[in-house]
């Protein structure tokens, strides 16, 4: 199932409705949803004639025929509702350096020296932290009984090592001490023109290089939900009027520009030159605050840009819909486009 532009829609209600029971008998529709890839099954129906019709909040509904068994899949697009809230525009070069890591960040959007970031460390579930570095050009690694020695080519000395800003000035520090899933990011500057005055050592010990590690720091428990509302919930409340859609109230919620959806720019996708969109919806409370129960991927070019919008609705904040005079909770439906800033480069 897919929307404008090719995105994948997810949650959308699918009926198929056999025009003709078995043997003359009733008539037995079957109900499904789609998946986070926008697709849906459906068994033990009838050979013959039967109708599709879907239904998903924020989409015009479809209908359509077709033969039972289909020899191919159904695919379906679906007209986008227009929507009540201004389409968020992501830049593949947002800056938001914030938190310990900051100073990683903010040097790897310079682009001086080599960065591998968390997404890279995981996505090669490396053993040691040496073996994440393998790739890195220039650098000779050597393991042995005391542990492992990294020197870059051309060095007769050891490279510089800091640990989240602080210099380890009392010997050679092994990055094996660390666990690579422990690391947020890691830093090389393989020459002392190129490492930045911040990670110089106090008596030029940056001569051979630095490598600059930064550890994770976890994030702090919250509370889950209580409830974790799907489309079909969220479709249930609109439709007993506990929750309204923006047609349906006086003044709709508005997005509160001091504390809007600001997602991350996905690292795997900016280094692939990939643009794409993202809708992600949830319920405003009437204190305009997103009720994280309810947050979920109508629909996204790509699984990535789904994950990051919807990563950043805790955050944001808005003005409550208005029904009667009186503040209601609202289903919204948040647009965003992810764009590149230089798309030929």
């Amino acid at each position: 199932m897919r929307g404008p532009g090719g995105t994948l829609v997810v949650g959308a209600e699918v009926v198929l409705t056999p025009q003709r029971g078995p043997g003359g008998g009733a008539v037995v529709a079957r109900r499904v949803f789609t998946d986070d890839e926008g697709r849906f099954r459906v068994t033990g129906m009838p050979n013959g004639k039967a109708t599709v019709a879907v239904r998903r909040i924020g989409y015009r509904p479809a209908t359509r025929d077709l033969d039972v068994p289909a020899t191919e899949g159904l695919a379906l697009a679906l007209d986008a509702v227009p929507q009540a809230l201004s389409t968020v525009v992501v830049k593949d070069r947002r800056v938001r350096y914030t938190g310990w890591a900051a100073p990683f960040y903010q040097r790897r959007d310079r682009g001086m020296g080599r960065y591998v970031g968390k997404e890279e460390i995981d996505r090669r579930n490396a053993m040691r932290t040496t073996d994440v570095l393998r790739v890195v050009p220039g650098m000779a690694i050597q393991t042995g009984m005391g542990g492992s020695r990294i020197r870059f080519r051309g060095s007769r000395c050891d490279p510089l090592v800091w640990i989240d800003g602080t210099p380890a000035l009392s010997g050679y520090f092994d990055v094996d001490n660390l666990q690579p899933n422990s690391l947020e990011g890691i830093e090389v500057y393989s020459g002392v023109a190129t490492v930045p005055v911040e990670l110089r050592g106090p008596r030029g010990e940056e001569a051979c290089g630095v490598i600059a590690l930064w550890t994770r720091v976890p994030e702090p428990r919250r509370k889950g939900p209580k409830k974790v509302y799907t489309a079909e919930d969220l479709a249930a409340l609109v439709a007993s009027a506990t929750v309204f859609t923006a047609d349906q109230v006086d003044q709709a919620a508005a997005a509160d520009s001091t504390n809007p959806i600001a997602p991350y720019y996905p690292d795997a996708l900016r280094r692939a030159r990939t643009a794409g969109d993202a809708v992600v919806e949830f319920v405003v409370d009437t204190a305009g605050v997103p009720e994280l129960g309810t947050v979920g991927i109508v629909a996204a070019s790509h699984p990535a840009f789904g994950v990051a919008a919807r990563d950043a609705v805790s955050s944001a904040r808005f003005s409550p819909a208005v029904k009667d005079g009186k503040p209601v909770r609202q289903l919204v439906q948040v647009p965003l486009k992810f764009e590149l800033t230089n798309p030929g480069s």
